[in-house]
């Protein structure tokens, strides 16, 4: 009986791992505030993972994703698709629709995973040159 519940034990987390495995390769987004992230925050429906693990990076696929640059500038956003950015460089304040008041604006930029939701409309003023890596979900 011991063999049997040991045996057991062990199929159970190997399926688990498998689960966890296979939902964060078909859905990556949804890998990044995971409970095993310690800092991830939202604000104003942005998620934002500040300063995360290579494993992290590594697990979300980051260095296979298209690559963007932009100078300082502003100008407002509509987010088509769910997009999550990575960035490598720069820094940007974002001021989403809706939340108008000064406090409401917050800072995201190197070193950020960051998500914004699909429809999401936005002004964003870059600061400092930003690079970053991007993927688009429908």
């Amino acid at each position: 009986m011991g063999n049997h519940f040991l045996t057991l034990s062990l199929l159970l987390v190997i399926v688990c791992v498998c689960v966890s495995i296979i939902t964060t390769k078909l859905n990556p987004k949804e890998a990044i505030v995971s409970p095993s992230d310690s800092n991830p925050i939202e604000i104003h429906g942005v998620k934002i993972l500040r300063q995360p693990s290579d494993s992290k990076l590594a697990q979300l696929g980051v260095s296979s994703w298209p690559k963007w640059e932009g100078g300082p500038s502003k100008f407002p956003w509509t987010f088509k698709k769910t997009e999550t950015m990575y960035f490598v460089e720069g820094k940007i304040k974002v001021s989403v629709d809706g939340y108008d008041r000064e406090e409401d604006v917050f800072e995201i930029g190197k070193g950020n995973v960051v998500v914004f939701p699909k429809d999401m409309k936005a002004v964003w003023e870059i600061t400092e040159a930003v690079k970053k890596h991007y993927s688009l979900e429908d």
